[in-house]
């Protein structure tokens, strides 16, 4: 069994690119020409925070010759659900209370955000 840590943004950010692509195998080349476009990473970089990732049992990589393919072991939501938890803990000592005020400090909680809540507590009950 995997025991979850957090994930530095270089990480996530390549994590996010897989998981939004939903294969069951992506090739490493195809991840280092994303990250190249979009954030201007050398294949080097990339390289290196695939192997960490796979490291840290996110990923788990197959080689097929030159080629590199890479398949996802920790799926989004279980990383979320761990990133949402461990954040709730630790910067809103598991209150709501804190939580839903910081959120709604300057009108960021819109009028449906608010709806949706209520729903959601009234199917808690």
């Amino acid at each position: 069994m995997i025991i979850l840590k957090k994930i530095p943004k270089s990480e996530l950010l390549v994590m996010n690119f897989i998981w939004d692509k939903d294969m069951d195998k992506i090739p490493a080349r195809e991840v280092a020409h994303f990250m190249e476009d979009y954030h201007e990473w050398t294949k080097g970089t990339t390289g290196k925070v695939l192997s960490r990732l796979s490291e840290k049992g996110f990923l788990e990589f197959e080689k097929y010759g030159r080629h590199t393919v890479y398949a996802v072991k920790i799926k989004r939501e279980e990383y979320l659900k761990f990133e949402t938890k461990d954040f709730f803990e630790f910067m809103h000592k598991n209150s709501i209370h804190s939580f839903i005020s910081s959120l709604g400090c300057e009108n960021e909680i819109s009028d449906d955000d608010i709806k949706e809540l209520e729903k959601w507590i009234k199917k808690r009950k």
